[in-house]
């Protein structure tokens, strides 16, 4: 596998770094508290399929490095970003509320990661007493396409993607 759902995790925690928001992906394990200010945990909670074209082909392309043809196959998707959103016990809720404003209108005005936003939901904040963090969760949906090139030879994939909607 190429990691392509965890590249589209790291590129929007670092389009929400880019914000000026602390942001990482949900898997890293550093913990939320080490932050002094607020924090945002990005990971993909859901993925649902739809076929691209017959049996998933799309057609060729040429290789950029290569120039050489190569079949591509794809499925449009929908993928729903989770992003939660930690404050300090010291920041309070309106630490996690700001945070969590500009998360979505960095991810409605840019995409998340390129994806066009189809949705974007705040839920309510709460206060988490065991590990002395507020979170506000944040979900958004985004339209893309999950893409993969055959290697040209045995039929074998290579070169998984997610990519934005293609019109």
């Amino acid at each position: 596998m190429s990691g392509a759902l965890n590249a589209l995790r790291a590129a929007v925690a670092e389009q929400l770094r880019q914000a000026g928001l602390n942001a990482v992906t949900a898997m890293e394990g550093a913990p939320a508290g080490r932050w002094r200010g607020a924090v945002a945990a990005v990971s993909l909670s859901k993925m649902v399929c739809a076929s691209g074209g017959f049996q998933d082909y799309l057609g060729v392309r040429a290789d950029p490095e290569t120039g050489r043809e190569r079949e591509l196959y794809g499925r449009e998707a929908e993928l729903t970003l989770a992003i939660d959103v930690f404050a300090p016990r010291d920041g309070g809720e309106r630490a996690c509320q700001q945070a969590a404003e500009t998360a979505a209108e960095t991810l409605v005005c840019q995409g998340a990661a390129g994806l066009p936003v189809l949705e974007l939901e705040t839920g309510r904040t709460e206060f988490l007493e065991r590990e002395g963090l507020y979170r506000l969760p944040v979900s958004c949906r985004c339209g893309a396409w999950l893409t993969a090139r055959t290697d040209g030879g045995g039929g074998t994939f290579t070169d998984f993607e997610v990519r934005g909607r293609m019109r």
